[in-house]
């Protein structure tokens, strides 16, 4: 159960990976939603801005999701397995 825990974890990370390479490998005139030399309009590029800064928080959360539950997975398996986890020594 451990291992299967583990590898959601990781495939959680990858997916979280796929997209942040998609999204910044986006060039900047199509993510700001700017069409060649026109004039720059603050509505359409200030919403765009805001989806994008919603798009890293929610990349960020999945990362750090994916690997909590990559974490869990290893923590499972090695108390199936019965391998101590030594405690940090305390000051």
């Amino acid at each position: 159960m451990g291992i299967l825990v583990f590898l959601g974890g990781v495939g959680l990370l990858l997916n979280t990976f796929r997209l942040a390479n998609d999204m910044f490998t986006t060039p900047p005139r199509d993510a700001l939603g700017t069409k060649g030399a026109k004039v720059l309009e603050v509505g359409v590029v200030g919403n765009s801005l805001t989806v994008i800064l919603l798009r890293i928080a929610l990349l960020l959360i999945m990362g750090v999701v994916g690997s909590l539950i990559a974490n869990k997975g290893v923590f499972l398996y090695t108390h199936s397995r019965g391998i101590p986890v030594k405690p940090e020594p305390k000051d």
